[in-house]
């Protein structure tokens, strides 16, 4: 099934510097033309000559092949296509390559940003409780027919020279994030009522700040909740568990020592000579 959008990023487009070196015309062309490559079906891949691409979308030929001189528009009109090499990164190490454009011949056009990103949204969906189980490091990697050149010869588009549009439903402030990995786990959101913490990530935060796991009682997260509810805060699910945990542990501190205050006779404030 289709999808009916894709995100769109003004930041990248705004940032494009081959985009930028386009004419208003041009321009105007390519946000008609990435629409155009969101519906086919190869996504983000078009194998029709410049001439049939123009005519799709009622704009002059002229402006489709200043977007491939300017560099904005990939591929090739006629001859051989040189394969795309997409190289995922997670954790500072590079993975394994993947070529997700075999040597083709033309014509082919494409948008690097939406093929490279259509991969990855497929192989997190793959990764998922609601897919088969497998894991993407164990399954062989084959060559996609639904993918084109890239931005340099076996290098993924670099993010400042995005096209503002992407198929995955994730943020682009970058492109090492570990393949597989939550994309909701990374999302940030204001605190709800109906929030809970996982066990995963509370886990690993009551370790990390030596929180005892027996203090996380429902109780205290009622009141965690309660009190960030109407605050102008967001942040991910992890974020929030480490507040959580951070706010327990504050919790247990003050009750310590008011116990101690109280066991040295320190809250006897009469005594003391405080008047209220």
């Amino acid at each position: 099934m289709k999808r009916p959008s894709f995100q769109f990023y003004p930041a990248d487009w705004r940032n494009n510097a081959k985009l930028r070196r386009c004419s208003w015309e041009a321009r105007g062309v390519w946000i008609e033309l990435l629409g155009l490559l969101h519906d086919s079906d190869n996504y983000g891949v078009l194998s029709w000559p410049l001439k049939e691409i123009a005519q799709a979308l009622g704009a002059p030929l002229k402006a489709i092949k200043e977007l491939v001189d300017k560099g904005v528009l990939y591929g090739i009109e006629k001859g051989e296509c040189e394969p795309f090499v997409y190289t995922p990164r997670s954790g500072r190490k590079n993975g394994d390559p993947v070529e997700l454009v075999p040597a083709q011949q033309g014509p082919v056009w494409f948008s690097p940003r939406m093929v490279r990103d259509e991969y990855v949204r497929t192989v997190r969906g793959e990764s998922t409780r609601f897919g088969d189980g497998d894991s993407p490091k164990n399954k062989p990697t084959k060559p996609s027919p639904k993918v084109g050149l890239g931005e340099a010869k076996g290098e993924a588009p670099s993010q400042r020279q995005g096209d503002g549009s992407t198929s995955s439903s994730t943020s682009t402030s970058t492109t090492t994030a570990p393949i597989g990995a939550s994309v909701e786990a990374r999302q940030r959101f204001e605190m709800r009522l109906d929030w809970q913490p996982d066990e995963l990530n509370l886990k690993a935060q009551t370790t990390l700040l030596g929180v005892a796991a027996n203090l996380i009682t429902q109780s205290a997260v009622d009141e965690f909740r309660a009190f960030w509810i109407n605050r102008d805060m967001a942040d991910s699910q992890g974020g929030w568990c480490h507040r959580l945990a951070k706010w327990v542990k504050n919790q247990a501190v003050r009750n310590a020592v008011n116990a101690h205050a109280s066991a040295d006779g320190d809250d006897d404030w009469a005594g003391q000579g405080v008047r209220l």
